[in-house]
């Protein structure tokens, strides 16, 4: 069995990426600081440490695993699956047979919509462990994609 030619997403997902980790990352970091207001003196030492930790962890996601992740991003699209592969350091590939898909929806969220980038979900009869997802696509390409599917799913078997 040989892979597919995995295509990367759009390179606007990285932007997305490291804006998802600021959000949440900065709303720790924020709030440990809130925290350093509340708790008493001799412990404040604790949610400055946090902190700091925090702002750790928001540096090695901005500038080492949004990077990471979004180059190891990619998806493939044939006539028979739809491949998927992603993770930075828990690596994952999925393939689902163009046959189990019922439904193919585009969505944005508001990052997503302020970048112009959309996600391909794929809903298939086998329930929502066998869903699919592709985040980080241009609008165009989600439709084209979508499109590709739609006419996949919608011709008759040949016998």
């Amino acid at each position: 069995m040989t892979l597919p030619d995995y295509l990367h997403v759009d390179p606007k997902y990285r932007l997305q990426l490291r804006i998802d980790a600021l959000i949440n990352w900065g709303l720790l970091i924020v709030a440990s600081l809130i925290a350093l207001w509340w708790i008493p003196a001799e412990w404040r030492w604790i949610p400055g440490l946090a902190a700091i930790l925090f702002i750790l962890i928001l540096l090695v996601m901005l500038f080492f695993w949004a990077p990471r992740r979004y180059q190891l991003t990619g998806y493939a699209v044939s006539e028979l699956d739809v491949h998927y592969r992603t993770g930075a350091l828990w690596r994952k590939q999925t393939a689902v047979p163009v046959n189990r898909i019922q439904h193919v929806e585009i969505s944005q969220g508001p990052i997503e919509r302020m970048l112009g980038l959309s996600r391909l979900s794929l809903y298939t009869a086998g329930g929502a462990g066998s869903d699919l997802a592709i985040p980080g696509l241009a609008k165009s390409q989600a439709a084209q994609i979508r499109s590709q599917l739609l006419g996949l799913i919608n011709e008759p078997d040949e016998d």
